[in-house]
């Protein structure tokens, strides 16, 4: 009678101006591109992410100035374009801490579309909320985007992006309308169950589950004004473990970004203390995710001066 669902999917936009890219390690892809779209994967595995795109070149500029970039890696050009309206079709190899983050959470993904062009970079990204959360927040860490969007997705067939499958309503409607979600309830589990004859335990997996994605839809933001601080942390360390390598580009571009993620944290720490100053209720939480961000500071000092005693070994 009632079918379980899977998880609930997400989409998020993020965009940034193209001015305020330059200053990224992504930076100098505004002076070899006018317009650079990604198209689909090939092979997704970090480090190793192969991708198509569409790209139309600066004046000048050619396939061959790839190899300035130390985060793409030309592999073929696939398509030529007949004359100067038309784009390049390149295949190229991606590696980068955030393209490689997105592909170690095993859930999200770039989405077509993702896009260089003369507005900026939109970046857009699917899957379930809590790894977008993830994925976004290590993306604010770099750079704080100008515009976030975000929309709830259903794949299924005629469905208006809804949150619920039509299923799941039905159960939350049946249990609802017997009072179950009352204080006190008035109804049981065991007597919902039996209702609708289904076991206890697939009703209770059921209604958890509704009760989940409708918490997570209502509370889920990818626009936190803040982000948590220990969050922080475990992207620090995700991304230190996995992305220090034997390349010189590659990890002194790992640097460039703790220092991105520094100065991130400390302006978060500018704002915090200046908006929250004087609310005696929070001043004791103010105080910790100061403390917590200090640390990360501290932290990242750490990285960063072993990282370059690593470099200079």
């Amino acid at each position: 009678m009632f079918g379980y669902r899977g998880l609930i999917m997400r989409e998020v936009s993020l965009f940034w101006k193209r001015a305020r890219i330059k200053d990224l390690d992504v930076g100098e892809v505004t002076a070899i591109f006018k317009h650079l779209e990604f198209i689909s994967y090939v092979k997704r595995v970090p480090k190793d992410i192969t991708c198509i795109f569409k790209a139309t070149f600066q004046d000048g500029k050619s396939p061959q100035d790839l190899d300035r970039l130390y985060f793409l890696d030309l592999l073929e050009v696939i398509l030529e374009p007949k004359d100067n309206s038309d784009s390049f079709i390149i295949m190229v190899r991606v590696n980068h801490s955030l393209s490689n983050l997105n592909v170690r959470t095993n859930a999200t993904s770039t989405v077509a579309g993702s896009r260089l062009d003369g507005e900026g970079i939109t970046y857009i990204i699917q899957g379930p909320p809590i790894k977008l959360r993830i994925v976004s927040a290590f993306a604010r860490l770099i750079l704080k985007p100008d515009r976030i969007s975000a929309r709830s997705l259903d794949f299924e067939a005629g469905a208006k992006n809804k949150i619920l499958s039509t299923k799941q309503l039905k159960l939350a409607k049946f249990a609802y309308d017997r009072g179950y979600f009352e204080v006190p309830k008035r109804t049981r589990i065991s007597e919902l169950a039996q209702e609708v004859g289904l076991a206890r335990a697939t009703i209770s997996e059921h209604l958890a589950r509704i009760e989940s994605i409708l918490m997570d839809d209502m509370f889920s933001s990818f626009d936190q004004e803040h982000i948590d601080p220990s969050l922080v942390r475990e992207l620090i360390e995700t991304i230190t473990t996995e992305d220090f390598s034997d390349d010189y580009d590659q990890n002194r571009a790992m640097i460039e970004t703790l220092k991105t993620i520094k100065k991130t944290i400390s302006d978060e720490i500018t704002e915090i203390m200046d908006k929250e100053v004087g609310t005696i209720s929070d001043d004791d939480m103010i105080k910790l995710a100061v403390e917590e961000y200090n640390e990360n500071i501290s932290h990242i000092d750490s990285l960063l001066e072993n990282g370059l005693d690593l470099k200079n070994q």
